[in-house]
């Protein structure tokens, strides 16, 4: 899912970053869906007795991010640090609705 903005040479400071807040209001929409997709996984993680942090699955999903950071031409150390911070919450956020 590459999408491409246009690259001018005329774009003032301003129009970048419109085209930041922008681009920041799709990340928050797309992280607040990743969040209900997270609270279903919740909900079979509490009947299947399964604990929030699967070491196996977090080294997966910073593999596929790293490849997938690679091909898009994003700094792959980037994207693996941001993906192990947002991990990191989510699993906070697992561990707190387990706990209830």
């Amino acid at each position: 899912m590459t999408q491409k903005q246009p690259q001018t040479k005329e774009s003032s400071l301003p129009d970048l970053r419109r085209q930041i807040d922008m681009l920041d209001a799709q990340l928050i929409s797309l992280l607040s869906m990743r969040q209900r997709c997270v609270e279903r996984v919740i909900e079979i993680k509490r009947v299947q007795k399964l604990p929030a942090r699967i070491p196996d699955r977090i080294d997966e999903v910073l593999e596929r991010v790293r490849k997938l950071a690679e091909a898009e031409k994003l700094e792959p150390d980037l994207a693996v640090a941001v993906w192990r911070e947002m991990i990191e919450q989510f699993i906070a956020y697992e561990e707190r609705a387990l706990s209830r």
